[in-house]
């Protein structure tokens, strides 16, 4: 298991992750100690835990923002798949009609020459 330091707002936290991940998660405690440095800068040292709940809720609130758009999104593209399949479906429906029409009239005209042959 590794172990890394991270230093926000100028307090070391001992932290444990999955070896390998000591990387990923320096770089996550590097954003959050800036995020909590600018809650710093904007409301004054007004304590630990308040500056931590305070970048939390702000960065949550990106999450959310960034999730709400992916779905708004992903509901785009659906409706435009949707809007592709139908035009697709009626293509081919007009296509298997025309054929079977085709097909029709070529077995009316070979039962006429069939005819003709037999008389």
């Amino acid at each position: 298991m590794g172990k890394v330091s991270l230093d926000i707002n100028g307090r070391k936290y001992a932290m444990g992750c999955e070896d390998g991940e000591e990387e990923r998660l320096l770089r996550l405690g590097q954003k959050l100690d800036d995020r909590v440095n600018q809650m710093a800068n904007q409301f004054g040292q007004i304590g630990d835990l308040r500056l931590l709940v305070m970048a939390g809720i702000t960065m949550m609130d990106e999450v959310e923002d960034t999730m709400q758009n992916i779905d708004l999104r992903v509901d785009a593209k659906a409706a435009g798949l949707r809007k592709e399949r139908d035009a697709a479906t009626l293509a081919s429906a007009k296509t298997q009609a025309e054929a079977a029409k085709t097909l029709h009239a070529a077995a009316r005209r070979i039962e006429k020459l069939a005819a003709k042959l037999s008389d």
